[in-house]
């Protein structure tokens, strides 16, 4: 029942961290690890996917840092392979945006009743209502042109900003980028991972179906400006996809970062839920556990989750750990 999880977690309740497939020809099967690989080997195998990789040095270890920033746009140049092989060698893989949920049928069926459900407010509720003028005029807006059907009105903030939001969606296929690799690894070599702040699916639905729906109107608000952009806000967005894969892959961190585009979800569910809050906690404690470890872990995180200030990379120089690699900040000095 694995990929029917997935594809539940994903296309019902619009969770944005699960499994992308990738197909075996779209990488070779990495060649044998070296036995008893060094961390310095690892780094090294891992620098030549060209992407951006940081070596964390303490007095006991090394944890290797990749960098991602998840699907990346059409005929970005990195070396997929080298990933793989540097997770091959690795003695342990960490990987935060990786998911499991256990899903049964009975389950399924429950979550897909519950959705469907909450697709219409509760008589008595309207979007009228829970917005404020201005916010409901923009909504009446796209009605008048043709955007939204009439009816509107009675419809779920979060459901309907799903539906904007497939309005205007970057419409070319993406390339799979460092997270579909490394799902991929560890659905192989799941003995690998570090195990991390997870949730079953009644966690991660409890909070949703138990939300208010007036809490969720920032989520559709965020949504009906992207519509409101029109063409040319897709095409804007677009080419910041463009231009933040090219920095990833050339490890420009700073401009990558800069590059960033808004998908019309920063207000919207799983942010800010429970589940990603305890797992957003546990990661610095995570990583400074591993640096008490002999073994030599590899992980794959969040370009923005490592390199934005007060992220993960300050610190760890914060606490005293010797962090090399590409350099994250525009005056930073870091080799």
């Amino acid at each position: 029942m694995g990929s029917l999880s997935r594809l539940v977690t994903q296309g019902i309740i619009g969770v944005s961290v699960m499994f992308v497939p990738v197909m075996q020809s779209a990488a070779q099967t990495p060649s044998a690890a070296l036995s008893n690989p060094t961390a310095e080997d690892i780094v090294v195998v891992a620098q030549r996917s060209g992407i951006p990789v940081w070596r964390v040095t303490g007095p006991r270890t090394t944890v290797v840092l990749v960098g991602s920033i998840g699907r990346v746009a059409p005929g970005t140049r990195w070396d997929p392979v080298s990933l793989d092989a540097a997770l091959a060698k690795a003695d342990r893989v960490m990987f935060p945006e990786k998911m499991d949920i256990s899903l049964g049928l009975f389950s399924f069926i429950g979550v897909v009743g519950k959705w469907r459900k909450q697709a219409s407010l509760p008589d008595g509720q309207t979007l009228q209502a829970m917005t404020t003028p201005a916010q409901w005029a923009r909504l009446v807006a796209l009605r008048d042109r043709g955007i939204l059907k009439p009816g509107f009105e009675r419809k779920h903030p979060y459901h309907l900003a799903m539906t904007l939001n497939g309005l205007t969606r970057d419409r070319r296929k993406l390339d799979p980028g460092a997270d579909a690799y490394v799902r991929r690894f560890l659905g192989k070599n799941k003995a690998k991972q570090v195990a991390l702040e997870q949730g079953n699916l009644k966690d991660v639905t409890a909070e949703f179906f138990g939300s208010a729906s007036r809490t969720h109107v920032a989520c559709l608000m965020d949504a009906v400006t992207l519509v409101e952009t029109g063409a040319a806000g897709i095409q804007a967005r677009a080419s910041a996809r463009d231009a933040r894969s090219a920095a990833w892959a050339a490890r420009r961190i700073p401009d990558a970062l800069a590059a960033r585009a808004d998908n019309g979800q920063r207000s919207c569910w799983p942010r800010g839920s429970r589940l990603e809050q305890a797992r957003d906690a546990s990661l610095g404690p995570k990583i400074h556990s591993l640096m008490n470890s002999p073994q030599v872990t590899l992980a794959v995180m969040s370009l923005d989750t490592l390199a934005e200030p007060g992220g993960v990379l300050d610190d760890l120089v914060a606490a005293g750990f010797d962090v090399r690699g590409p350099r994250w900040k525009r005056q930073d000095a870091t080799p």
